[in-house]
């Protein structure tokens, strides 16, 4: 039989909240000891700050100009297998069980159980009530089919009303999703069994924190909302402690998951499996990542790769460049300033020296 398939998805997470990845003042202990069973990314971007949409690519190892579904309103048919049509073609039960009506309204992924109801700020969608759902599944699933459960918990977004005794912040909500993570694995590993599955924790964006002018909040393609952890664990195929410190991309976890999995994958998926970088058969892949945050009359797009950072504004004009050598939080803009001249002049001498 294949094995189980777990993704969670924490809603708003950011990678510098989570211990493992050196944010020591909150405590993540049982996504770290998530970490050290399997293989930690340290540079894993999403595709874009809008729930739905990067939820979409997530699932369909595609971006959001690809799939067609580019924010949370959008409407429009994806243009890709999902990860629960390709999972069903491959003999698996699908299950969603989210924290967001806008899941199951928009009807865009493909499952066959959903469990999305109320708003993001409904009580009723705490992160508690969703594990409390989650455990009743678990309760009456049948460990002899092939189980792929996606489970999407709210928090941290906002509000901050995790219950006592977890404070009403930001990282009192990213301790109490961490609380949850533990009791979630506690009874998959218990039902389902840790030998027989595959499981990955991400987030589908994080979030600004008094960062590039904006006190709280998302949907910008700055690092503070792009960069977010990316777990996975599979017993018998992933060594404990690994990491991966090169640039990864959102579209290429679902390769990922299908690869390990032996699940044939579409050929229009754009992402790749990174099994080669997690078993160190491949390594300075130089990887390209595109964020994207398209809506309205919004068209914003990134260019990352190891080095830079390239920020293009609506109609396409070149509005930031940053070394992230030196400049990691992108904060200096090189481009339109004396610095990028300097800059520019300074890498056709060393090209030309080069030649």
């Amino acid at each position: 039989m294949n094995r189980h398939i777990l993704i969670v998805t924490i809603d708003s997470l950011r990678a510098d909240h989570v211990s493992c990845y050196g944010r020591h003042e909150t405590k993540t202990v049982h996504l770290d000891t998530f970490a050290g069973s399997g293989v930690r990314f340290d540079r894993h971007l999403t595709s874009v700050s809008a729930t739905l949409t990067s939820h979409c690519a997530l699932l369909t190892g595609c971006t959001p100009l690809v799939n067609g579904v580019t924010w949370n309103d959008v409407t429009t048919p994806r243009r890709r297998k999902t990860a629960a049509d390709i999972a069903i073609e491959a003999g698996y039960t699908t299950t969603a069980i989210t924290s967001w009506n806008g899941f199951q309204r928009q009807q865009v992924y493909g499952f066959q159980e959903v469990y999305s109801e109320g708003g993001a700020a409904a009580e009723t969608n705490r992160g508690d009530h969703t594990l409390g759902r989650v455990l009743d599944w678990l309760n009456v699933v049948d460990p002899d089919l092939p189980q792929f459960l996606w489970v999407h918990f709210i928090d941290p977004h906002t509000p901050d009303n995790c219950p006592s005794p977890f404070p009403q912040t930001y990282a009192g909500e990213v301790a109490f999703a961490d609380h949850l993570i533990g009791q979630l694995l506690d009874g998959w590993d218990e039902k389902l069994g840790e030998a027989n599955s595959l499981a990955v924790i991400t987030a589908d964006h994080g979030e600004h924190l008094n960062d590039h002018g904006v006190e709280r909040g998302h949907g910008t393609l700055w690092p503070t909302n792009l960069w977010v952890p990316l777990l996975m664990r599979g017993s018998g195929l992933i060594a404990p402690g690994a990491s991966v410190p090169e640039l990864t991309r959102q579209i290429d976890v679902l390769p990922t998951v299908l690869d390990y999995c032996q699940i044939p994958m579409p050929h229009n998926v754009e992402g790749m499996s990174l099994r080669g970088l997690i078993e160190g058969s491949d390594r300075d892949l130089g990887l390209v990542h595109c964020g994207q945050a398209i809506h309205d009359d919004t068209h914003a797009v990134t260019v990352r790769n190891r080095d830079y950072a390239l920020h293009f504004g609506d109609g396409g004009s070149l509005a930031h460049v940053f070394d992230l050598r030196s400049d990691v939080h992108e904060e200096h803009n090189l481009w339109n300033t004396d610095a990028a001249v300097n800059y520019s002049a300074e890498h056709s001498r060393r090209d030309s020296q080069q030649q």
